[in-house]
């Protein structure tokens, strides 16, 4: 998750690791669904009701599926905030609390995976090859 303005040293990092790593790559994004069930497992939590999450969700959802949304919103963690869009896998994630919030958004965003559009953005590729870890060995993603 970016949560400071970018840095030409981290464009170029994201840079260097899309165009060495991402031929090892295929698309891989799970469905809208999928990620709910998911985090529904993983994380405890309670329904939301706040408006602002849910609308937050649903336009970044329909910025970029182009398909009606259905968003999920959830309360974890004490005070951070989830929406997720069922069909595209779209996804919203706020708190005060910046370490709390990017442990999830992060977590969501590796478990998401990447679709094919993902797989020509070098920013995209590169913070997931950098969350997924890389084995130094074998070069293996």
């Amino acid at each position: 998750m970016i949560t400071s303005p970018v840095t030409k040293a981290q464009l170029e990092k994201w840079r260097y690791l899309w165009s060495r790593y991402s031929a090892q790559l295929s698309p891989n994004r799970i469905s809208g669904a999928e990620l709910d069930r998911y985090f529904r497992e993983k994380y405890s939590y309670t329904i939301c009701e706040r408006e602002d999450i849910r609308s937050a969700a649903k336009e970044n959802a329909k910025q970029y599926s182009g398909k009606a949304p259905d968003i999920a919103c959830y309360v974890t963690s004490g005070d951070v905030y989830v929406g997720i869009d069922r069909v595209s896998g779209h996804f919203h994630v706020e708190s005060s609390d910046t370490e709390k919030m990017k442990y999830i958004h992060d977590d969501l965003f590796v478990k998401r995976g990447l679709s094919g559009e993902d797989m020509d953005n070098y920013v995209i590729v590169g913070q997931y090859i950098e969350l997924k870890g890389i084995d130094m060995h074998s070069g293996q993603v």
